[in-house]
């Protein structure tokens, strides 16, 4: 899920985010995981990154090699409890 760069900063996101937390909480998931670029790696990733920490997500474990040895792998979770 995404959201078009010339629609960022307008609450779009966190109002997809909302509703789709709500959505698996109410199907009894205890906690939601994203995967995005560790921060630090490149800038376009690092608002990515600000925006699931604005969110309340924390950070879980990098993978240095799931995708590419230059894309190293951030997970975050948050738990639903």
């Amino acid at each position: 899920m995404g959201v078009l760069k010339e629609y960022h900063r307008q609450g779009i996101g966190r109002k997809l985010f909302e509703e789709a937390k709500r959505n698996v909480k109410n199907k009894g998931y205890s906690f939601i995981q994203v995967k995005t670029v560790k921060k630090g790696c490149y800038k376009e990733y690092d608002k990515t990154n600000e925006f699931y920490v604005s969110l309340g997500f924390k950070e879980l474990e990098v993978f240095p090699t799931l995708w590419d040895e230059n894309i190293p792998c951030q997970i975050y979770i948050m738990s639903l409890k």
